[in-house]
């Protein structure tokens, strides 16, 4: 057996006059310098990692650094490459999202697909994507991973692509992210999906169901209608409340009338709401409040642009660390209890926790409040970059206004799950106490303090 070097290699280094132990030596540290530099890469503490993201997404840095994580072994740090690239180059970052949703690894696919989406929302205007975008997230309706089909759900909802639209209702994806994309696209002829989950067996999609039948104005389709009737007085009060406030887009009759009207004492706030809505509208009368819309998209003024960084230097390793952060808010209604989520939005969680120390939200108030919608309050946050993520808006989740591409000018918390929110707006947080006063929140509410908990 040779050794490390062949004789004739041995020759060839003495004669420049490395002796052959030296160079067995250069060789071993050569290998084990190696070996050390891949072990960094692979064992860095997660959070030094996460800090590194921060930095250039607060700073809109797209640099070697942040283009080499696309190329790593390991699959989540890929994935949240993908992620901080969709924020900071937008369109531009296009080609590099195609190649994303054609990883090996799912959690990459659903990241790359998450922030195509974001990227290319109809919404927010511009061109229509690429068409190789389009085909990249059609193709993952088809994926067999789950989470990967559910991310180019909502991203293709998000783009308006109505071709998908039997695509995405053949898909392994959620009912209600379906749903919700369904009612993104205005995709009316859904109706005989709609009409598939109106008597499921399951509450959550019957609520999807009956949210899309009132979105996409199908009450009024006789076989929708005698299927929504039941649902009126369903055992669930979140299907309940979709159900009237779709019924309220329909003819009236006596049999529909008398159990709209059988709500008007219901013990939960959303569903007396949402009756005597629906009977002010089929009696053809001005309701004293819109219904309340799928999103928080209120009209404001217009606020400055985005400045700079929120935080600088070993802010954001400290930033990337931080967890379980609780504030309080007091009220006149008394005190609700919120927990930042520094995982899905640490930017964010950081300046509204930077904001609330400063009393930034000292004697401010809820200026606009949808029942079976959200409550919004707080006024003249400054703008910053949107750190949209998937986690789901659901009743007691804290979300960011939106204006544009940013979001700042005041924040929302939810009193229902608003699935046309998922991924447009902001959620950083949750309320983790004061559930039971949150639906007698009406506008003009005074919010006096918002401080860490103790």
């Amino acid at each position: 057996m040779s050794g490390w070097l062949d004789s004739d290699g041995a020759a060839r280094e003495a004669s420049a006059g490395w002796p052959r132990s030296a160079v067995r030596i250069l060789t071993a540290c050569m290998l084990l310098l190696g070996a050390a530099a891949g072990w960094l890469v692979l064992t860095r503490p997660v959070h030094r990692i996460e800090g590194d993201f921060l930095q250039r997404e607060d700073r809109a840095v797209a640099d070697a650094w942040l283009l080499e994580q696309l190329q790593q072994p390991v699959a989540e740090t890929r994935a949240r490459a993908y992620l901080a690239l969709g924020r900071i180059q937008g369109r531009s970052s296009a080609g590099l999202l195609v190649r994303g949703m054609a990883d090996p690894a799912p959690s990459v696919r659903a990241a790359a697909a998450f922030a195509a989406g974001n990227v290319f929302d109809a919404r927010l205007g511009g061109g229509p994507p690429e068409q190789a975008v389009t085909e990249a997230l059609t193709t993952l309706l088809a994926d067999d991973e789950r989470l990967a089909v559910t991310r180019a759900v909502g991203a293709l909802g998000k783009m308006q692509g109505l071709a998908a639209a039997p695509g995405i209702m053949r898909s392994a994806a959620p009912v209600a992210t379906s749903m919700a994309a369904l009612m993104r696209m205005e995709a009316r002829d859904a109706k005989d999906f709609v009409l598939e989950y109106l008597d499921s067996d399951d509450q959550d999609s019957r609520w999807a169901a009956a949210l899309a039948a009132s979105y996409l104005r199908l009450a009024g389709n006789p076989p929708i209608r005698a299927r929504l009737l039941p649902l009126l007085t369903d055992e669930n009060e979140f299907v309940r409340a979709a159900a009237l406030r779709a019924s309220a887009r329909t003819d009236p009759d006596d049999q529909l009338v008398e159990l709209i009207r059988a709500n008007l004492e219901h013990p939960d706030a959303k569903v007396r709401f949402e009756a005597a809505n629906s009977l002010g509208q089929l009696a053809g009368e001005a309701a004293g409040s819109e219904p309340p819309a799928a999103e928080p998209a209120l009209k404001q003024a217009a606020l400055e642009t985005v400045r700079g960084p929120l935080l600088e230097g070993a802010d954001y390793q400290r930033v990337a660390k931080t967890i379980g952060v609780r504030l309080r808010m007091s009220t006149s209604l008394g005190d609700f209890d919120i927990e930042l989520d520094y995982d899905q939005a640490p930017l964010t969680s950081e300046h509204f926790r930077r904001l609330a120390q400063q009393g930034a939200f000292d004697g401010a108030s809820f200026f606009a409040v949808r029942p079976n919608g959200y409550a919004a309050a707080g006024s003249g946050m400054r703008l910053i970059q949107s750190e949209l993520n998937p986690k789901p808006f659901l009743r007691g989740s804290l979300g960011l206004l939106r204006q544009g591409g940013a979001s700042g000018g005041g924040f929302f918390l939810c009193t229902t799950a608003l699935p046309l929110a998922d991924g447009r707006y902001v959620n950083f947080g949750r309320l983790v106490s004061g559930d039971r006063r949150l639906d007698s929140i009406a506008a003009g509410a005074a919010v006096r303090s918002i401080r860490e908990a103790p």
